[in-house]
């Protein structure tokens, strides 16, 4: 898939995965390294072995992603198995091949803490999707955990305006670099607002038309695409946006948001997308694919109208999603006739956030292409802003905890139930 008049990243940008593999068989071999190829930018190292040779390695790459090994010859494959888990770095993922094709081999190789195990030949394409499935497995948690953090979910945080200027683009901009100097982590901003957004243009970045042909071919989305058309703004800071002919007739097929923001996490795991008003189908898919949601509205009878029709919707289409009630906007609250407890009464909610108007150190933003906080760490957003992203930083761990609660819990009532029968 073809990425258009895109400054490119420095290679030591891109976030690839990094993989090794010892296999015999020459075929599986050239399967493998084609497979890899798009995951690991083609630097996966691909050596003739087997887990005898892997075992007999004495350091291996910290930051090591993936090793493929091949079972075969061993006489004692969960022997060894076991001994070749306990050496490699606690967040690389470990799979098997074999020529083997044994149930009870591969329940064993899974309990040794293996993610998968392949029978020899492959099929063309089985690796990357026995891959693909891993990775996306230890981000539901079901894995060892990456980077050392508990909870590795992608994260999809949703800003939309209820109105137009309410500051929905400058609240997405802030919260995504904001969060990703927070967490220490790169953050990608997307403006789904194909034809008429602003996001690029705050950032002084390149809009490209590699948006539509993602949403509309998602499967073909990898990670030397992704390396291309992400535009890097800061150590942490990412974008994507893009700029169609307002007479451009392009419409999202179903679930094409979903499918690319699927992919695109395989790169990113905190996603802050910019959700356009004007394109309801676009709209709704990115909202249904949220983990969290942040609705800005301004204090006018009009901004509290669309409000409510937006909560319904993101009630209906996310109910997992965290959902958070921003005011904005430049009409000074002391001076409207909404007031913000009008408006808490209407939608059944407490704001979360009041941001202040600050349009000096908005427009300052805007002309030095920078996020707020950079610009003018010291405004009054920036101010108003911080809660927010700790508490987004915290629900981080918070499945976690609570999932841990949970078992604790448990533990006491089956002890206590121990007790008794005593």
């Amino acid at each position: 898939m073809a990425a258009t008049a895109v400054a490119q990243p420095a290679a030591e940008d891109a976030r690839s995965i990094t993989a090794m593999a010892f296999v015999t068989d020459t075929v599986a071999q050239g399967r493998i390294s084609s497979d890899l190829f798009s995951l690991t930018l083609g630097k996966a190292s691909i050596r003739e072995g087997s887990i005898d040779t892997a075992l007999a390695l004495s350091e291996w790459p910290r930051d090591l992603d993936l090793l493929i090994v091949d079972l075969g010859g061993s006489s004692d494959p969960v022997a060894d198995a076991a001994a070749l888990k306990t050496a490699l770095p606690g967040s690389c993922l470990l799979i098997g091949v074999g020529r083997i094709n044994d149930v009870a081999l591969y329940r064993d190789l899974i309990a040794t803490g293996f993610s998968d195990y392949l029978a020899l030949p492959l099929a063309e394409g089985a690796m990357s999707r026995t891959v693909d499935r891993a990775f996306e497995q230890r981000e539901r948690g079901g894995g060892p955990a990456a980077n050392g953090k508990a909870a590795n979910k992608p994260r999809t945080l949703s800003v939309i305006g209820a109105r137009g200027g309410v500051g929905a683009t400058t609240l997405a901009v802030t919260l995504a670099s904001m969060l990703g100097t927070r967490l220490q982590e790169e953050v990608l901003l997307i403006d789904f607002d194909l034809h008429y957004g602003s996001l690029m243009l705050a950032l002084d970045l390149e809009a490209i038309d590699a948006l539509r042909e993602a949403l509309d071919q998602p499967d073909r989305i990898d990670a030397l695409f992704i390396q291309q058309v992400a535009q890097k703004k800061s150590d942490f800071l990412y974008a994507i946006g893009a700029e169609e002919p307002p007479g451009g007739g392009f419409q999202a097929r179903p679930h094409a948001a979903a499918d690319f923001l699927r992919s695109v996490h395989r790169r990113f795991r905190w996603i802050v997308a910019d959700v356009p008003r004007g394109d309801p189908v676009i709209q709704r898919q990115v909202i249904e694919a949220s983990t969290d949601i942040v609705l800005v509205t301004d204090l006018s009878l009009p901004g509290v109208r669309d409000a409510m029709r937006l909560q319904q919707l993101a009630h209906d289409v996310a109910p997992q999603a965290q959902f958070h009630l921003v005011t904005g906007g430049t009409l000074d609250p002391r001076r409207s006739a909404v007031k913000v407890a009008d408006l808490e009464r209407t939608l059944k909610r407490k704001v979360d956030c009041q941001i202040p108007a600050d349009v000096p150190s908005a427009l300052s933003a805007v002309n030095f292409g920078k996020p707020l906080a950079e610009a003018a760490p010291n405004s009054p957003i920036v101010k108003a802003l911080r809660p927010m992203v700790a508490a987004l930083e915290r629900s981080d761990d918070a499945p976690a905890e609570k999932g841990a609660s949970a078992t604790r819990a448990f533990m006491r009532f089956t002890q206590s139930l121990k007790l008794k029968r005593k």
